[in-house]
């Protein structure tokens, strides 16, 4: 399960990659482009993209995508020795009715909400078929999506509970995360929580999973005690 998690944590810690599509102007040929994303409630990536982009008219004629995320805080100048996954999958519209999502998403990505007043762009859901993660030299895995995904074990109300007592009661705590700068806090799950600092999306690990509220306010509590 160590290939498992290492995978899901490189998923989680980063907010863009390489969303690779079926391309239509030039049949049969990949189509790259970067692409933010954020995680569902599973772990599966959502994406929110525009109808005019090419990679848009290339997911609706033929969903088959990828989407790769490159490990980019190593210091290391060797992009071979550089953690990496490819999320391989169907792209399928999220339901119109799935507040949760794409609230969830505009949690990341605050300034995108604006675009949400047109209807230019629609949210996506990758269903993976397999993640293939790359560690470094040597550290070559396959992953089955059941093991890739996990299911955040707070509802969407739990989280935002979190969400609004740390962001409007707990500023100190989260400028002690964070290294004594500015930050809000954007989503929680049973292994970490991102905040968001000068429009950086930054991932902090539990040292245990978390499986409830009272569990996540001791390790939230923990977590602040530690020196900065």
């Amino acid at each position: 399960m160590k290939e498992q998690t290492a995978a899901r944590q490189l998923f989680l810690q980063h907010s863009f990659g390489v969303l690779s599509t079926i391309s239509l102007d030039v049949p049969g040929y990949p189509f790259g482009s970067i692409t933010p994303y954020c995680a569902d409630r599973q772990g599966r990536p959502i994406i929110y993209i525009s109808y005019i982009a090419q990679h848009t008219r290339n997911i609706l004629a033929d969903p088959r995508v990828s989407l790769t995320v490159f490990e980019n805080n190593t210091g290391s100048d060797d992009v071979q020795a550089r953690g990496r996954i490819t999320c391989i999958g169907d792209a399928r519209k999220v339901p119109a009715d799935d507040s949760d999502t794409r609230e969830r998403y505009f949690q990341y990505f605050p300034s995108s909400r604006q675009y949400s007043g047109t209807h230019d762009f629609e949210f996506f859901r990758v269903d993976l078929k397999r993640v293939r993660f790359i560690g470094g030299f040597g550290q070559i895995y396959w992953v089955e999506p059941a093991d890739f995904m996990a299911t955040n074990p707070f509802s969407p109300a739990q989280e935002q509970r979190i969400i609004q007592h740390m962001n409007e009661d707990h500023g100190d705590a989260l400028k002690h995360y964070n290294g004594r700068n500015q930050a809000t806090m954007a989503g929680i799950d049973e292994e970490g929580f991102d905040v968001l600092a000068a429009g950086k999306k930054i991932r902090f690990e539990f040292d245990t999973r978390v499986t409830n509220m009272e569990e996540a306010r001791q390790a939230l509590v923990a977590m602040a005690k530690r020196p900065a």
